[in-house]
C-alpha cells in the first residue's frame, strides 16, 4: 500500500507539508557520491524537513547493512550506536517529530532483534542510549529561523565526537544548529546577536568542559540525561 504524501490539505497549506514516498527516497539516496556514504557509519546525515521520518529510517537501515559488513559481530552493538549517533534530523511540526522518533526507535529495536536473536530488554544500557539518541539528534525547530517554533531558544545538537584510541567511548560537545551553518542569531531572551547562552562560558577550564564537553562511553550516553 502506497504511503499518502499529504495528511490534509490544511496542513499543505498552513506549513507546506508534503511527504517524499519510499521509493523516491531511495532513489535519491543511491545518488553516486551519497550511496556510499549511506552505509558508512562515520558519516553524519542531516535531515532539515524531517517529517515523520522516511529519509531519517532509510539512512538508519543503510548504516545498520553498514555496521554488519563493516565489523565483527562482537562491535555490532556499539557501532550500531554509533550510527544512530550520526543521523540528525529537525521538524516544525510536533506530531511529525515524535512519529519520526518512534519509528526510528521501533526500526532499531526491530534490528536488534533479528540480528542478535532476542528482543532488548528496555533495563539494558543500550536500549536506554539509543532512545536517548533519538531524542537529543531529532529536535522540533523551524530550520529558516534556526530555533524552536514555540519558544524562540536557538535549535541545539550534540555532536557524538570519537575518542582516539577507543573503541566505544565519544566526548559529547554541544553546538548551535547557527553556529553549524556560521551564522548569528538574535535569542527572544534578548541576547545580543552572537552571544548564544550555551557558549557564553565563564569560569575555570574545568567549568567550561563540564559545560561543553564530556567523555563517556558510548553505551552508557542515557547517563548524561538532565547534564
Amino acid at each position: 500500500m502506497n504511503k499518502r504524501l499529504i495528511k490534509s490539505k490544511h496542513r499543505v497549506q498552513k506549513h507546506g507539508e508534503v511527504f517524499t514516498p519510499s521509493w523516491m527516497v531511495e532513489k535519491m539516496l543511491d545518488i553516486q557520491g551519497v550511496k556510499e556514504d549511506t552505509y558508512d557509519v562515520t558519516k553524519t546525515f542531516l535531515e532539515p524537513a524531517a517529517g515523520d521520518g522516511n529519509f531519517l529510517v532509510a539512512i538508519l537501515k543503510r548504516k545498520l547493512v553498514g555496521v554488519k559488513e563493516t565489523f565483527s559481530p562482537k562491535y555490532w552493538q556499539t557501532k550500531s550506536l554509533f550510527a544512530l549517533s550520526s543521523i540528525y534530523g529537525i521538524e516544525f511540526l510536533a506530531d511529525n517529530l515524535e512519529i519520526a522518533r518512534y519509528r526510528m526507535f521501533l526500526y532499531y529495536l526491530d534490528w536488534y532483534e533479528e540480528t542478535f536473536g532476542q528482543k532488548l530488554n528496555s533495563r539494558k544500557d543500550i536500549y536506554k542510549s539509543a532512545y536517548f539518541l533519538i531524542q537529543k539528534n531529532i529536535v522540533r525547530g523551524n530550520t529558516l529561523t534556526k530555533c524552536h517554533p514555540e519558544t524562540g531558544a536557538p535549535i541545539v545538537f550534540n555532536e557524538w565526537r570519537r575518542v582516539k584510541g577507543s573503541a566505544s567511548k565519544v566526548e559529547r560537545v554541544e553546538f548551535s544548529f547557527a553556529e553549524l551553518l556560521n551564522e548569528k542569531i538574535t535569542l527572544e531572551s534578548g541576547i545580543s546577536e552572537g552571544q548564544l547562552s550555551l557558549f557564553d562560558l565563564e569560569g575555570d577550564d574545568t567549568e567550561q568542559k563540564k559545560i561543553i564537553a564530556t567523555i563517556i562511553d558510548i553505551q552508557k550516553v542515557y547517563q548524561l540525561e538532565g547534564k
